[in-house]
């Protein structure tokens, strides 16, 4: 129980914001996350230390996520967002300077984590499960496949896809 509890400490803000990113529904998250810890438990007997853990963590996350998006979809129509906020990626951010310091480049910064957010959100289901777990949660293009159960070369596709999909949205902000 004591190694469970290191486990759910360790990896729960990481699967939260993994959930946060395909969903941008913080309550939501929070219950994908519990059940992902509960079918990490349920299925502790199978575990077999083949790999690292965190792939077979995430493996359980993102089968869980489909299961549960594929269930809310027929339920209801998803939610665009609206506005991003402080949890938009600090990563593409990052890389796009704001061009003053004090309000006007608070201001400028949310209007890009809003823009950021959208444009990751716009993304199709494939495209934004590569680029979150690549860039939001820093998995190499291996641990990758083998989460999503798909080649190397695919993921590698699929990120210059997301890439060039997001650098098209971004246009107006890569310019400034």
């Amino acid at each position: 129980m004591a190694a469970f509890e290191e486990l759910h400490a360790r990896y729960s803000r990481p699967l939260l914001n993994f959930f946060y990113r395909l969903t941008w529904d913080r309550v939501f998250s929070e219950d994908l996350t519990q059940e992902a810890f509960f079918r990490l438990w349920r299925g502790r007997e199978n575990y077999r230390p083949t790999g690292k853990f965190t792939t077979y963590l995430f493996q359980i996350a993102k089968n869980h996520w489909l299961n549960e998006r594929d269930k809310r979809s027929r339920r209801i129509a998803p939610v665009s967002l609206e506005a991003g906020g402080e949890e938009a990626s600090n990563g593409l951010r990052d890389a796009i300077p704001a061009s003053e310091r004090g309000p006007m480049g608070e201001a400028l910064n949310k209007e890009l984590a809003g823009a950021i957010a959208r444009a990751v959100e716009g993304l199709s289901e494939k495209l934004r499960l590569v680029f979150v777990l690549s860039q939001e949660k820093g998995f190499r293009y291996a641990d990758i496949a083998e989460i999503l159960e798909i080649p190397v070369g695919t993921v590698k596709s699929r990120m210059a896809n997301a890439e060039k999909a997001i650098r098209g949205r971004l246009s107006a902000y890569l310019a400034r």
